[in-house]
């Protein structure tokens, strides 16, 4: 499967895995662990490769990352959420690890946290190790988190000279050593995340923030395997060049009673296995 363009199909009820009986070709099917049981349990039954992850966009007002700290300062109680210890930590990857196993997906995400890539490398070193602990019924990819580094890097105007290095002060510089040192852990699957941005006028609230030529000239240097949330018709073309695989999680789901025009006289699914 591996340098071969394949579309995931995010899901997370039974309605959207009934509405993909009707595809035919190629395709996966990723969805959270956090799934009804029986829905996870079905798409095992499909046949397609499985994915799971964690559901990054879940319970962000108390993150599973995070512990509730109190301490007494200055005549008073502080309460405040800090990252949670390496021993807690270590306990929720192990369990989310051994979670996902009872569903023989193909395929898991390593936990990440969403715009924090320093973050989500340390949380991806403590999953690799404990998934290489035992034996696992699949593979685990790295998520490392791009967006963030790419939308709030700051440009600034500096005198060109040989002495600098190729990229200097720019998203290149942090991200190159960043996804080598996944790689360095164990990854052989990596994905880049953390590249939807927040928009009101998309149904689900996020859009993909980078055009196609972005995408293709991020690609091209980055080499990943997979592009979370890039799925899209407008994107094919880029995302087939690079031999990628993509999920979807916006406009694919569009049902053609809020679009007519767009999506009466379409089966767009169908039209991106095309």
């Amino acid at each position: 499967m591996k340098n071969k363009f394949l579309p995931i199909f995010s899901i997370d009820h039974a309605g959207l895995l009934r509405k993909l009986k009707d595809i035919e070709g190629e395709y996966g099917i990723l969805a959270p662990l956090s799934c009804p049981k029986n829905l996870l349990k079905d798409i095992r039954d499909t046949g397609k490769p499985f994915f799971i992850d964690s559901g990054v966009f879940e319970n962000q007002e108390r993150p599973w990352y995070c512990q509730l700290y109190c301490e007494f300062i200055q005549e008073r109680w502080v309460r405040e959420l800090r990252l949670a210890s390496e021993q807690q930590l270590r306990q929720r990857v192990k369990d989310y690890l051994n979670c996902c196993g009872k569903f023989n997906p193909d395929y898991v995400f390593a936990p990440d946290i969403l715009g924090e890539p320093l973050l989500s490398l340390y949380l991806a070193r403590l999953s690799w190790e404990e998934y290489s602990r035992q034996p696992r019924p699949y593979t685990l990819i790295g998520i490392v988190q791009v967006g963030s580094v790419l939308y709030n890097w700051h440009q600034k105007v500096r005198p060109q000279s040989n002495s600098f290095l190729p990229y200097f002060d720019s998203p290149k510089s942090f991200l190159a050593p960043l996804i080598s040192a996944y790689r360095d852990i164990g990854y052989q699957y990596i994905a880049l995340g953390g590249l939807l941005k927040a928009d009101t006028t998309m149904p689900t609230g996020l859009r993909f923030g980078l055009s196609a030529q972005e995408l293709d000239e991020l690609l091209t240097w980055t080499r990943p395997e997979f592009v979370l949330g890039g799925l899209a018709l407008s994107r094919l073309e880029v995302l087939k060049k690079h031999q990628v695989w993509a999920d979807s999680t916006n406009w694919l789901w569009w049902d053609a009673r809020y679009d007519q025009q767009r999506f009466g006289h379409r089966n767009v699914l169908q039209e991106i296995l095309k």
